[in-house]
């Protein structure tokens, strides 16, 4: 029996007052933040203007920042029980404001803490319509540094008193920004936050984040209700001083797309071409195979309506097994907009907005980026000047030619709280959880992008010499200098050393060009082995863990062993097979990448082309296997002369570019066909059950960085097309039938062959 002087007490956390300013420094990650949260209250209380004010020295210790609104006010009431509690579920079991019924913001009930992020002391003026008085309170953020005081110590000072500065000739008025004289009852509710004793230096860099967080917190592509944001500064920040609206570039995009996507997945987006007049509908469904969270498929026109009829049959029929094989993605329903500019061709904004081009790309600079709001208030960082989230910078610099930069874009998706649950907010309210439904908000984004970066290459002004000099697959076109040679003829008939020189010009550059083909063929080579590295990893990891399982498994019945070895032989036996069953395993997958190693190479080899195809499959078995997809390889036996590492990089790009589009059919069949047609002359037909190549993008396929893959570079078809055309003095080509429905490639080879 416990002795009693020992019994459990029962104890209640007592924590420190400082454990407020800890949180606010962890939770409010900058004055901006804090600015923003103390208007998204204003916004929450029903407010329709703000004022945002600055007066006196903006230095530490001195100065005063105001947050003035004519909001709905507080009662004695919710200060004592909502704002005094931090981390309250007021809002959260409240979630539409009481008048506008706008969804409130702040759920967390953080929001206070950004006060002490500014300033060393917050006065709290508030009054509601229905009272005839107003609530004054301070609060001296000082007293929470004192490491000796614990937080049921500090008394904060709360009274209700005679209206004084939210009535006629009171702080209040500030808001008017009419000639008229404004009615009483509009003077006679609202709040003032008045924080004194700044903590930091405010200069020109803090407005112009400032100026810029507050013009992106509305979505400045969508209507809103009446909510205006103005800034009041001293003399010397004037130039910031104005209500906040978004630059008048936002009007005169070069493209734009516009759309949504509902909870099932569903999509319809209208993009636009401006200077073309262009506008082009694109509907469909994202899904995602049950087994494969990492990748959405975009399933368009004929096969997402067969997707749609799919799942009404699925509800019909309750069918498990094909209830399991497709997932909607976790994000929607969204809308979003994105806008785009050619930055090189900026005059029609120019000519719009009266400005010059270095003002037009300032302003470009400022509010570029994708930003996400929801109920219509934005969620930072994201398209924040440094937060390129969906890394669009990174994928231009892959493929300069194709791909948007993140200063190209302004754009917004726009969720909602109620009906996104899952794209919901870290605890410091600096973005949202990193979770699937982020994941697959990434991935739509990118593949609207892609998109619209198709499009746009597609109307894009190109040399009109560059599709006539380029052959089918070709990455160079050759340097012409027959024009200098001509002129220099004309222009002086005596110089004889002039067409000499020319002439060895004309022999360096082939020369360079050649390096170059050959080095880029080499980092070619080298992106696809990193392609490569997954496979292997997968491949790998079983049949090591099998060697290492059997290994420990026979060494343990030997040290268990009886003094009969007999015994001990056939376990052993059995277990060494599967050892070197392992084994075999891994040497046929390092057989398979071996020619994307980088040792030298010897001149070319006799090898059976078939073998090269299989092996080129049997790198991707592992994700073939995974979707279901049937291959027919070819039968016959082809004894070539070629370098396999060449005809492997052939064959990797046709197939990741079949699996690639194989996942958004449900037919998955690719086939491989060869015929040798002469001594001299080598064919390969490649061909894929997929959704084909549209008509419109057929001219485009072979050119360097086209590509309609989200990330593609667009360099796979272009590079292959040079190895064929270089090294097998043959032709790659894009046939408009096969013998199957979707893409068919045929390969002719015609030197070493």
């Amino acid at each position: 029996m416990a002795d009693s002087a020992n019994e459990p007490e029962h104890l209640a956390l007592r924590p420190r007052a400082r454990i407020l300013r800890t949180l606010g420094e962890e939770l409010i990650s900058s004055e901006t933040v804090a600015i923003i949260e103390l208007v998204k209250n204003s916004y929450d209380a029903d407010a329709e203007r703000v004022l945002i004010r600055f007066s006196g020295a903006l230095t530490p210790g001195e100065g005063t920042i105001e947050v003035i609104d004519n909001g709905s006010g507080m009662s004695l009431k919710v200060i004592r029980d909502a704002w005094m509690e931090p981390a309250t579920i007021n809002k959260r079991n409240k979630k539409k404001s009481s008048k506008l019924g706008r969804r409130v913001l702040g759920e967390k009930g953080i929001g206070r803490f950004a006060a002490s992020r500014l300033a060393d002391e917050l006065e709290l003026i508030t009054k509601q319509s229905s009272s005839s008085r107003e609530i004054y309170g301070v609060f001296d953020w000082t007293q929470f540094d004192n490491e000796e005081k614990y937080l049921d110590e500090v008394l904060i000072l709360i009274e209700e008193r005679r209206r004084e500065e939210i009535c006629r000739g009171g702080t209040i008025e500030c808001l008017s920004d009419s000639a008229e004289e404004p009615s009483a009852s509009d003077l006679g509710h609202g709040t003032i936050l008045r924080m004194n004793g700044l903590k930091q230096v405010w200069s020109n860099r803090n407005f112009e984040q400032l100026q810029r967080g507050l013009a992106r917190l509305v979505s400045p592509f969508k209507k809103q209700a009446a909510f205006s944001i103005k800034l009041e500064l001293p003399d010397e920040f004037a130039a910031f001083e104005q209500e906040i609206k978004p630059p008048k570039i936002v009007k005169y995009p070069h493209y734009s797309v516009r759309g949504s996507v509902d909870a099932d997945g569903k999509f319809s987006f209208t993009y636009r071409v401006y200077a073309e007049g262009r506008t082009n509908k694109e509907t469909g469904y994202f899904v995602r195979a049950s087994d494969d969270a990492e990748n959405l498929v975009k399933i368009a026109g004929k096969e997402g309506k067969k997707y749609a009829d799919s799942l009404k049959d699925l509800d019909s029929t309750k069918d498990t097994e094909a209830e399991s094989k497709w997932e909607s993605p976790d994000c929607g329903p969204f809308e979003l907009e994105l806008r785009v500019w050619d930055r090189d061709e900026l005059g029609n904004v120019v000519q719009q907005t009266n400005s010059t081009i270095s003002d037009v790309r300032r302003d470009l600079d400022a509010m570029a980026g994708v930003n996400i709001y929801r109920d219509e208030f934005r969620v930072l960082p994201y398209g924040e000047p440094r937060d390129d989230w969906l890394r669009l910078d990174l994928r231009r610099v892959q493929n300069p030619t194709l791909r948007l930069s993140n200063n190209q874009i302004m754009g917004y998706v726009s969720i909602s709280a109620d009906e996104n649950p899952k794209l919901r907010d870290q605890s410091n309210r600096e973005g949202l959880d990193e979770n699937q439904a982020l994941d697959d908000l990434r991935q739509i984004l990118l593949e609207v992008l892609s998109h619209m970066e198709k499009t746009r290459f597609e109307v894009r002004p190109r040399r009109p010499s560059d599709k006539a000099k380029r052959p089918v697959g070709s990455l160079f076109e050759a340097f012409d200098l027959e024009p200098l040679r001509e002129h220099l003829a004309h222009a002086h008939p005596k110089d004889k050393e002039a067409p000499k020189i020319i002439e060895r010009a004309e022999r360096e550059i082939a020369k360079q060009i050649e390096e170059v083909q050959t080095v880029l063929a080499r980092y070619h080579s080298l992106a696809t082995l990193g392609q490569l590295i997954d496979v292997v990893l997968h491949d790998g990891r079983h049949p090591v863990g099998k060697i290492k399982k059997e290994s420990l498994l026979g060494q343990e019945e030997i040290d268990k062993s009886p003094k009969d070895v007999e015994s001990l032989l056939p376990g052993l036996r059995r277990r060494f097979a599967d050892i070197e069953g392992q084994g075999d395993v891994l040497t046929t997958v390092f057989r398979r990448i071996e020619p994307f190693g980088g040792r030298r190479r010897g001149k070319p080899s006799q090898l059976y082309l078939e073998k090269i195809v299989e092996d080129a499959v049997g790198v991707f078995s592992t994700e073939i296997d995974k979707l279901g997809i049937e291959v027919t390889l070819p039968k016959s036996e082809t004894l070539v002369r070629l370098d396999a590492a060449e005809m492997q990089q052939v064959f990797s790009n046709l197939i990741q570019n079949s699996l690639f589009w194989l996942q958004k059919v449900e037919d998955r069949r690719i086939s491989i066909a060869i015929k040798r047609l002469a001594s001299d002359h080598v064919e390969v037909l490649f061909a894929d059950s997929g959704p084909g190549v549209p008509q419109e993008n057929r001219e485009f396929i072979f050119e360097p960085y086209y590509s309609t893959k989200p990330n593609g570079v667009g360099l796979g078809l272009a590079i292959a097309g040079e190895i064929v055309s270089d090294f097998y003095d043959g032709k790659l080509e894009l046939l408009n039938a096969g013998p199957l429905p979707g893409a068919v490639f045929r390969i002719s080879l015609r030197k070493r062959v």
